[in-house]
């Protein structure tokens, strides 16, 4: 019996490693994709052990701006997280802030705590996203349907999960929780890369109307 325990802790640490090292594959061709089909660059180190691609990522000039894709974690132990992100630099920052989210209940949490949202108009728009930003009048004008129309498709399918729009620190950075392992959520940040480039056009027309 003790033989057959370590066996079986023996296979179920090889399986679980397997899938990891084949979970980080994909993500690495995922992000290699994305970045073909943005004209990026690719930065796929070669994998750790022969087997895990770390921290794979790509980066360049899409649409006249730097553009990146990548992850990064939050948390730590039990609560911590992986998000799969894409961001473009302003060329120029006029100072707009804003952040875009699915409304739930951390929103409603938010509002408890004095948060306050604007509303630009449309129904369906307000009851899907919480917006909160420095320049209520400008964005409010800037987000044109067509734009809302990107932006609503984002959040359109039910594996979307915890998801963000947002510009701080002279970029704008689309940021979904999960891993570019998975085809969806990889699809997603080539969506999200047309909605952060036309946000980030937004930000640079605030930033030349301030001038």
């Amino acid at each position: 019996m003790p033989y057959l325990m370590i066996l079986i802790i023996v296979a179920t640490l090889v399986i679980v490693f397997w899938a990891a090292a084949q979970a980080s594959k994909r993500a690495s061709e995922n992000i290699r994709e994305l970045a073909a089909m943005l004209g990026l660059q690719a930065d796929i180190r070669p994998p750790a052990l022969g087997l895990f691609y770390t921290d794979p990522r790509a980066a360049g000039q899409w649409r006249g701006k730097a553009m990146e894709i990548y992850t990064y974690t939050t948390g730590s132990g039990k609560s911590r997280m992986q998000w799969c992100a894409v961001a473009a630099a302003l060329r120029a920052d006029g100072g707009l802030r804003f952040t875009l989210q699915p409304q739930g209940f951390g929103t409603k949490v938010m509002e408890m705590f004095g948060a306050s949202e604007i509303q630009v108009g449309d129904a369906d728009f307000d009851r899907r996203w919480f917006i909160q930003t420095n320049q209520p009048d400008f964005l409010r004008a800037a987000l044109l349907p067509e734009l809302r129309a990107k932006i609503f498709t984002l959040a359109a399918e039910p594996s979307a999960s915890r998801l963000k729009l947002m510009l701080e620190d002279g970029r704008v950075r689309y940021a979904e929780q999960g891993s570019f392992a998975s085809a969806r959520v990889a699809g997603r940040i080539g969506q999200a890369a047309e909605v952060v480039a036309d946000l980030a056009d937004v930000a640079e027309v605030f930033a030349a109307e301030r001038k």
